[in-house]
């Protein structure tokens, strides 16, 4: 059976106007298991609309990244591109942390390449974090990359793992100092991140097959890091919620778990009450990067 891109669901507040696009933001996360989007009504400062598709079956990337291109231009919403803004935000597999002072433009690929092989017909981008002193590297499909460029002139590109690193610094900045240990779950990686204050101590991702990689990887770096199990207090965003069987692993040996909220800047229209919001935590936060 040939691949298609499926909608999982599409949620729309009934004010939401296209005679008033001009006002709106758009931003949309993408990976190679589909892709999420939101809409920002700039003018009420408020979230308008929310949607989520899913990659059923494609392997082959070159077909997926068709099918994305041929999903959205048929898309009442995402074809347009009259937004006041666009963001795209890119999931990788793979990233690698550079501080400020040893950044060089040149040396991005050596400097990637100790990390992580290119995986092929890929190149390497960086983005500045502000909040960290240092910049991200990633690579990104080529074909992927250049698709969303051609859709979105102009639109603000950057790597999921950067933005949800800003966001969880500009989030807790005023917070009591002392550690703080943050899970992000996609479908087959986990993202930790743990802060103290306004600085960033930690950040990685792991490749997961089952929930026993999962708690694995996240109790090796707790431990790594002399941080005791027991007292941590752990918040999750992402795919993941209490029905889980990864909540349940996590939870014979972290006892202190939340759900990460989202930012109290900003208004939420009446749909959002219909999804768990920590789910797209990383998407709509987005904005608290600019």
């Amino acid at each position: 059976m040939p691949g298609k891109i499926v909608c999982v669901f599409e949620k729309y507040d009934k004010a939401l106007n296209e005679a008033s696009i001009e006002k709106y933001e758009l931003s949309i996360q993408v990976a190679l298991d589909g892709f999420s989007f939101c809409i920002f009504d700039t003018e009420k400062n408020k979230f308008m609309a929310l949607g989520n598709f899913s990659n059923h079956g494609f392997t082959n990337e070159t077909n997926y990244n068709t099918e994305v291109k041929t999903t959205i231009d048929q898309h009442k919403w995402l074809s347009k591109n009259q937004f006041h803004h666009i963001r795209v935000l890119f999931e990788t597999p793979t990233t690698t942390l550079i501080p400020i002072g040893l950044f060089d433009t040149k040396e991005m690929e050596n400097i990637a390449s100790f990390n992580y092989k290119n995986p092929g017909n890929y190149d390497v981008h960086s983005d500045l974090l502000k909040n960290t002193g240092a910049y991200i590297l990633y690579h990104t499909s080529d074909s992927l990359f250049n698709t969303f460029n051609d859709l979105y002139p102009g639109c603000k590109i950057n790597n999921q793992a950067g933005v949800l690193i800003e966001i969880l610094l500009v989030l807790f900045k005023n917070q009591p100092e002392s550690k703080r240990v943050f899970v992000n779950v996609r479908s087959t990686f986990l993202d930790i991140v743990i802060t103290e204050g306004k600085k960033l101590l930690f950040y990685n991702s792991f490749k997961y097959s089952s929930p026993n990689d999962f708690i694995y990887y996240l109790i090796f770096v707790i431990e790594q890091l002399n941080l005791n199990p027991e007292e941590i207090e752990l918040r999750l965003s992402g795919i993941i919620d209490k029905q889980s069987s990864l909540f349940d692993y996590t939870y014979k040996y972290i006892r202190n778990i939340e759900f990460l909220n989202l930012s109290d800047t900003f208004s939420f229209s009446y749909i959002f009450d219909e999804v768990p919001r920590h789910n797209y935590f990383n998407l709509i936060n987005s904005m608290l990067c600019e």
